[in-house]
């Protein structure tokens, strides 16, 4: 058999980043985590004997054990799984034969394959989002300290690849660090827990628990959320219902975009020919020596533009929701949403390294400007003396090579500020205000070590 669990993050640098959250491991042990927390609420409203109850978690406990030991047992349940179109199927097989007739009939009780997979799918993403968000704050503080440190540094901005207008860098990093904090605001809340039954009707489970159904529910809720579940109304099954998923979806895609986006304005900046950024950590070439490649922000690059096809896969799954249980379409997110996982997490992680190790070169990003002048000052030119210059002559000032402040004086005169009219400073319009505007909606404690949720 092929060790596809190693294979396959050669094919994509950087992957190996996230794959501790979403590689069948930690699915398979969300799996058995969902299976012991019915088994633990049965118990706990006394549906099942506490003899019974620990017999079954002790199962669920020494089946993971050996799957996640052992690589070559999670690869055999890769392969049986194909026969029923889901891992839990032949994981319940695992855990019933280590089990007594009795506890085997209490195993799964009520549940349909779809209740614990996208239990435990989402209990994966849960954690996932929580990780994100200790990453993004992180990230978002050193943007704004960069922004600070950066509040005067003068630069030419860019629109469509061509030279602009004046601007200041530390807006430019301001406008990084409000990608990132929208990106934190945006966090969806994660209602993963899914009981629904065979059939969206609770019936088996309202058989065996009768009376007792509500609080074995609430129980199971409490369980999988925390104790802050058992003030929140038990969630209806949504087996076809899958907007929930479209939103983690498309949160995960956030956090791959804004690092990617970011990774575009370095990318540009790192060119040698341009020389305003460079990266702590770079790349070598395998054959050309005098390179230093900037990997990370080719990597964040990259993760952006897988994010649709996986995108696109959800909301065509969620299209194609049909009856009580999709034939098909279900299935289909399973790999979609870890492969967003995975370029999320990886793309924060490499986001931050990237963000830590920038460096501003302030001397190009001055030279660059000035070299630009006195073309970007058109639109002052314009605003300023449109009425008593025309077109054609203030194309004529701002020509390469003139003497703008000569031709000027030729026009109008020898006016006040007519010597500074042409410096970057002088028009720069609300640019610090803009700047400040930004970091007052965003938490500026400053950056701090991360301290982000394991994701046992």
């Amino acid at each position: 058999m092929t060790d596809t669990a190693h294979t396959r993050f050669l094919f994509a640098p950087g992957d190996l980043r996230g794959s501790e959250a979403i590689d069948d491991a930690a699915f398979i042990t969300a799996i058995g985590q969902v299976e012991t927390a019915w088994i633990v609420a049965q118990g706990r409203v006394g549906l099942v004997s506490s003899e019974i109850r620990a017999e079954v978690a002790a199962a669920i406990d020494a089946t993971i054990r050996t799957l996640t030991d052992d690589h070559t047992e999670l690869e055999s349940l890769g392969e049986a799984a194909e026969a029923g179109g889901n891992p839990l199927i032949p994981f319940l097989a695992l855990v019933r034969s280590r089990l007594s007739p009795e506890a085997s009939r209490c195993l799964h009780r009520g549940l349909t394959s779809q209740d614990v997979i996208d239990t435990a799918i989402g209990l994966l993403v849960s954690r996932v989002v929580r990780q994100m968000q200790a990453r993004l704050e992180v990230i978002g503080a050193s943007l704004v300290e960069l922004s600070d440190a950066h509040a005067t540094t003068l630069c030419l901005a860019r629109t469509l690849t061509q030279p602009a207008l004046p601007t200041t860098f530390g807006l430019k990093a301001a406008a990084w660090a409000a990608e990132v904090n929208e990106v934190q605001g945006q966090a969806p809340y994660v209602d993963y827990v899914q009981v629904g039954g065979a059939a969206g009707t609770r019936a088996a489970i309202r058989w065996f628990a009768g009376e007792s159904t509500e609080s074995l529910l609430r129980e199971f809720h409490m369980q999988m959320v925390g104790p802050d579940a058992a003030l929140t109304q038990i969630p209806v099954p949504w087996h076809t219902d899958r907007v929930r998923i479209l939103s983690w979806g498309s949160h995960l895609a956030q956090c791959v975009t804004v690092g990617a986006s970011i990774a575009r304005d370095v990318l540009i900046g790192v060119r040698p020919e341009i020389g305003e950024l460079s990266l702590a950590s770079t790349g070598g070439s395998s054959t050309m020596p005098h390179k230093s490649n900037p990997t990370s922000a080719v990597l964040l690059h990259r993760n952006g533009m897988r994010v649709p096809g996986s995108l696109s896969t959800l909301t065509t799954a969620a299209a194609e929701a049909v009856e009580e249980r999709s034939d098909g379409a279900w299935h289909a997110e399973w790999p979609a949403l870890s492969e967003l996982m995975t370029l999320a997490i990886s793309s924060l992680i490499i986001l931050d390294e990237m963000i830590a190790g920038l460096k501003v070169n302030a001397d190009a990003m001055r030279t660059n400007l000035d070299a630009a002048s006195p073309g970007i000052f058109g639109e002052k030119l314009g605003i300023v003396f449109g009425d008593r210059i025309d077109k054609d002559t203030r194309a004529a000032i701002i020509a390469p090579g003139s003497d703008p402040v000569a031709a000027l004086r030729a026009e109008i005169g020898d006016e006040d500020g007519i010597e500074e009219f042409f410096t970057p400073e002088s028009y720069l319009g609300e640019a610090e205000d803009i700047r400040r505007t930004i970091l007052a909606t965003i938490d500026s404690s400053g950056p701090q070590e991360p301290d982000l949720p394991p994701f046992d």
